[in-house]
């Protein structure tokens, strides 16, 4: 039979069942109160209470009001549509579903969830809210309104007492000035200010912005972006370690490595760039650099105006510029005995039309020709630095040369000649080569070692009387050994893998030694390795031609294209300190390892009573 109570008699009723008697404050604070519903049943022999009809319970400051509910214990509520929560004047929860605990004081809000407080508002499906410390937390898609911003995410984390939120996964930000995407955001609700607190993308009509720091005052229309910060607007790029940015001025201040590029001639940096963008007017601070279509300006501050490619430059040092060679230096002047121009004091000569950089003591040249010997410098060593495959190389040597040709290549690139004498030294981090001299051109990318050289790639070592390195489209492609042409590998610098010919063509395969080809009285000894790369022999084999395949560092298998004469030894019947082709070099107290080995006093070639490395040692 269902009964119906005025809210009096529901105390009473509660009172006699012993579930409404008067406990201490502390217990009292960890129970709900019914304070008023149209029905009431008991459940589970009296230990849970059915409410319906216009339920209104309470704990303390804590308000719920809902359709039906079931209260357990006087502890677990359970209550169904049009749910409301009210703690304190402030914050108010909405739902259809609520699981709320009186000792934890932690509600689970599910289905159409709204939380309000003042002028914020979050709406999701699956609410989690801890009233002890206000925190509300999503995990399945939510957004909070506040004013015209709106921001919504896969995850949220809504601290209401300081309206603080903290945003995680696919963050979407949208504004009337702006839309942005983030990994993680905090919004300090109070303050309107958007803290970036990893990868986030800002665009507006007229611009773009990356960060992965930094934060957005949304009322003052200003910011702070700091971590690979970028600006993109149009072709113009800019980035820097962080980038200020003044709405109502429509300034940006970028500090730290500062950069700017627009399209494919104009490009400034320097230490602090100050862009005003209503006036497309620049103002560089500490090493400032601009170059545009017509020319270079270097000097410790800069004053550029875009739009007429007009500069207003002090401090610095002198620079002489003439695309695409650029060159500056303590001191400048003309040689009248030569007719060359004359630089002296840490020089530093740029080609970028072929990404070289030149570092010397001193150096003659020739704007028009494009004519330029360099010498001296760091230790009397002149120091070249270019890229390959985005990786920097690095090569000194006494005396550096190049000279551009009036001609062009089939891509309609300026052909350049560079020479480089004597003790040449290679740096770059998947190749080294030392020789006495060095020649290049941009017409064939071949790249030639004279006089002793040595190659090494990882752990082989490639000699020869010349070796050439081929290079394609920025990046190595093949070495050929011209005359006594000896590779060495090894997969664990103990037992050395032989090569010899007249002539070896060796492939590489990023930095592993992927092949060689070997022609004219050909001769290998590679050790034979089984599935697990345990030695199981040494191979000592002869024939006019072979092709020997690599596999980190080991021979995988070799191809005869003649009959060969031959054997494979087991390990224990040969002599490893001993067993050598003809003229077997192993040096690598030679190889560069990093850029200090390129300025180092000179390593001559050993006695070749001692070329042979034991078993363990190099």
């Amino acid at each position: 039979m269902i009964l119906r109570f005025s809210f009096l008699l529901l105390l009473l009723m509660a009172t006699a069942s012993g579930y409404g008697q008067v406990r201490p404050d502390p217990v009292e604070r960890e129970t709900v109160s019914i304070d008023h519903a149209n029905e009431l049943r008991f459940l589970q022999q009296g230990t849970a209470q059915r409410l319906i009809g216009e339920v209104e319970l309470s704990q303390d400051s804590i308000f719920m009001y809902c359709d039906s509910a079931e209260l357990v214990r006087e502890v677990q509520v359970y209550a169904y549509e049009n749910v409301t929560i009210q703690q304190g004047d402030s914050i108010a929860a909405f739902s259809e579903y609520l699981d709320y605990n009186a000792e934890t004081l932690l509600a689970k809000l599910r289905t159409d969830v709204v939380l309000k407080r003042g002028q914020t508002e979050l709406f999701t499906d699956a609410l989690d809210y801890d009233l002890s410390t206000k925190l509300a937390t999503y995990h399945t898609g939510g957004r909070v309104t506040n004013g015209t911003t709106e921001l919504s995410s896969t995850h949220g984390y809504y601290y209401a007492e300081d309206r603080n939120v903290y945003f995680r996964d696919s963050v979407v930000v949208v504004d009337d000035r702006f839309e942005m995407r983030a990994d993680t955001l905090r919004y300090d609700l109070g303050n309107e200010i958007v803290h970036f607190l990893g990868p986030t993308v800002i665009r507006s009509d007229t611009h773009t912005i990356y960060c992965e720091a930094g934060y957005y005052d949304v009322a003052l229309d200003r910011a702070v972006f700091r971590q690979n910060a970028q600006y993109r607007s149009g072709e113009r790029l800019a980035a820097a370690d962080s980038i200020q940015y003044f709405g109502q001025d429509e300034r940006y201040v970028l500090r730290g490595d500062a950069y700017v590029a627009e399209g494919e001639f104009q490009r400034a940096t320097a230490d602090r760039i100050d862009y005003f963008r209503a006036l497309d007017r620049y103002r560089l601070e500490g090493n400032a650099t601009v170059i545009d279509s017509a020319q270079t300006v270097r000097g410790d501050t800069i004053d550029y105006n875009a739009a007429t490619e007009s500069y207003a430059v002090s401090g610095g040092r002198p620079q002489v510029s003439n695309p695409p060679m650029l060159m500056v230096a303590d001191r400048m002047y003309s040689d009248e005995a030569t007719g060359l121009g004359r630089a002296i004091g840490n020089i530093v000569w740029q080609d970028t039309s072929a990404d070289l950089r030149i570092e010397a003591g001193e150096a003659d040249y020739s704007q028009t020709t494009g004519y330029l010997k360099a010498y001296g410098g760091e230790r009397g060593r002149a120091l070249l630095t270019t890229l390959l495959e985005q990786d920097t190389l690095y090569m000194a040597a006494d005396t550096l040369l190049s000279v551009r040709s009036d001609s062009v290549d089939a891509s309609g690139d300026t052909i350049r000649y560079l020479a480089a004498y004597h003790d040449v030294r290679i740096l770059k981090s998947d190749i080294q080569a030392v020789a006495d001299s060095l020649g290049f051109n941009t017409v064939d990318s071949v790249l030639t070692l004279y006089q002793n050289p040595i190659l090494w790639q990882d752990t082989s070592q490639l000699t020869a009387d010349t070796i050439d390195l081929y290079i394609r489209n920025d990046s190595p492609d093949r070495v050929v050994l011209r005359r006594n042409a000896l590779v060495v590998t090894s997969p664990d610098l103990i037992f050395f893998n032989q090569v010899r010919g007249r002539q070896i063509v060796a492939f590489f395969d990023s930095s592993q030694l992927e092949r060689t080809e070997v022609t004219g009285n050909a001769e290998a000894i590679y050790y034979a390795q089984d599935e697990v790369d345990a030695y199981i022999g040494v191979n000592k084999s002869a024939c006019s031609s072979m092709v020997l395949y690599f596999e980190n560092g080991g021979v995988h298998r070799i191809k005869f294209l003649s009959a060969p004469s031959g054997r494979l030894d087991p390990m224990n019947a040969v002599d490893h300190s001993t067993f050598r082709l003809d003229g077997f070099r192993w040096e690598p107290e030679r190889k560069p390892k990093t850029l200090e080995d390129l300025f180092g006093e000179r390593v001559s070639r050993p006695p070749a009573d001692i070329l042979l490395v034991a078993p363990g040692e190099g």
